[in-house]
């Protein structure tokens, strides 16, 4: 019998030769990044270490600072993104938030102009619609155990409203948003970002072996299956109004503020241009209902939270409210909005606070010099919207507390300074769409709930959007006893939202 043994030293000499490799590998990427490191040196930061940099300082509770003018430079000097947005692509396409910036520069001359106030103002139907529909969600649940206000209400309220704004589908709840689509859409959400967090499922080829990748196709398939029936059933639509004359391109008809989806306005859109195709149309769909169902319902929830922590602010947009609308409970019209400045300022102090999008990124093509350094092309630029909104530099000794004045006096200090929009180049082109939305919902929510909070306790995380741990709410008083019971000990009765944020 033969037997055969490994030379002890044999080990040995395998791990000096993966060692000798790592060093050469840390070496060359060492050397490679020389010029970067030389021209960002001036960028504030922390003290980097050996090989992990300054990863240690990332991690922990840190304050990031985003001077306005460089954030200003870097927006309008790069268009590219980096590759972490392809992820999206099996779902949203070239969509205008995917698109690579030659597909993008193409497509939003065409599409900026897609919420106008012509446009916006004809949704304001639906958005009273579903507003109803949620404070009487809301009044269901007084009685109830604490709730996930946020999954079982919000993101279901705002995802029916965009979907229904989108695509010009009446009876959404039955035909679109239903239960299979509901969850599909945010499993979608949850893979593509569990992808963006791990490292190893980066690279297509390692991805596609894994079950994950399974489950994101069947989901994305169940999404696109209901985008493409809808845009067919549209478009055969569409042709058929145009083919026997009944077709009429209008923003206003007789007085009224007429409905035009955005479906519909793509469908015109396509009809002059070959490159508006199916699928970018339902790239472009899809973009827009991702972008706007995750944002305005993280904004939403915040601004309840931050209504609820403070009296005075709650009592002050009541106020507003009643002096616009007394004590009816009629829809809001278009020119309510206009006349809800504190509404609108605490909005504006919300999204400053708690951005639903705490970051954004850009491709540097070329060299771009910066106040503080120069960035080399080839690097990937985090635009930090959370860190500009709590500067005190910029916003001053107060930059962490909560006060809606601030916006009565004026904007910014600075354009670059309040990011929930982004800025310049590829910014948000839905503000006055998410704007008209919220306020209708605070309408509606406000002068018949009273909500409280504990924001104290607040904890953040970071998935899609910027959000809070756990949302769940309970009650006690209704709002139409508002100004009567606050001075009295409350009774265990009517309605109350309040929302308890503790970890």
């Amino acid at each position: 019998m033969l037997l055969l043994k490994r030379k002890p030293d044999t080990m040995i000499h395998t791990l000096v030769f993966c060692g000798a490799v790592l060093l050469c590998a840390w070496a060359l990427t060492w050397t490679y990044g020389r010029r970067a490191r030389a021209l960002l040196a001036g960028l504030p930061g922390y003290t980097q270490l050996p090989i992990i940099g300054n990863l240690h300082k990332v991690v922990g509770d840190n304050e990031f600072v985003s001077d306005p003018e460089d954030v200003k430079a870097v927006n309008n000097a790069f268009i590219e993104k980096p590759f972490y947005y392809s992820f999206g692509r099996i779902w949203l396409g070239n969509g205008l938030v995917t698109a690579p910036g030659s597909i993008w520069k193409r497509n939003i001359k065409k599409l900026a102009g897609t919420f106008t106030g012509s446009i916006v103002d004809g949704y304001q139907e639906i958005f009273n619609t579903q507003a109803l529909k949620l404070v009487n969600n809301l009044k269901e649940e007084v009685e109830n155990a604490p709730f996930n206000i946020m999954h079982k209400y919000l993101a279901y309220t705002t995802l029916e409203t965009i979907c229904q704004t989108a695509l010009g589908v009446a009876r959404i709840s039955e035909s679109m948003v239903t239960k299979e689509y509901y969850e599909a859409f945010t499993r979608t959400l949850e893979l593509l970002i569990r992808r963006g967090l791990n490292i190893l499922m980066h690279p297509d080829r390692v991805y596609r072996l894994m079950p994950a990748y399974k489950e994101l196709v069947k989901c994305v398939g169940v999404l696109h299956n209901v985008s493409n029936t809808v845009i067919s059933n549209r478009r055969k639509e569409f042709t058929h109004r145009k083919q026997n004359g009944t077709y009429e391109h209008k923003d206003h008809e007789n007085a009224k503020t007429k409905f035009r989806s955005f479906l519909d306005i793509l469908l015109e859109l396509s009809e002059a241009d070959p490159s508006m195709t199916e699928e970018q149309i339902r790239a472009e769909v899809d973009t827009i209902i991702v972008g706007g169902q995750e944002t305005v319902a993280t904004t939403l929830l915040f601004t309840i939270l931050m209504i609820g922590s403070k009296p005075d602010v709650q009592e002050k947009l009541h106020t507003e409210i009643k002096s616009i609308f007394g004590d009816s409970k009629r829809s809001v019209l278009k020119e309510d909005l206009v006349r809800m400045t504190y509404c609108e300022a605490l909005i504006y102090e919300t999204l400053r606070l708690y951005p639903p999008v705490p970051m954004v990124m850009r491709d540097a093509d070329h060299d771009l010099k910066l106040q503080s350094c120069t960035v080399p092309k080839g690097t990937a630029c985090a635009v930090n919207a959370l860190g500009a909104g709590l500067s005190r530099r910029l916003w001053g000794p107060d930059a962490h507390e909560f006060r809606p004045e601030r916006w009565l006096r004026g904007g910014p200090p600075h354009p670059a300074a309040f990011l929930a929009f982004s800025y310049g180049k590829r910014a948000c082109i839905g503000k006055r769409y998410a704007m008209a939305l919220l306020k209708t919902i605070l309408v509606y929510c406000v002068r018949e709930l009273e909500f409280i909070s504990e924001a104290d306790k607040l904890r953040l995380k970071v998935d899609i959007a910027l959000k809070p741990e756990h949302a769940n709410a309970t009650r006690r008083l209704p709002q139409h006893a508002h100004t009567q019971e606050r001075s009295r000990a409350p009774e265990k009765k009517g309605y109350e939202i309040a929302r308890n944020m503790s970890s």
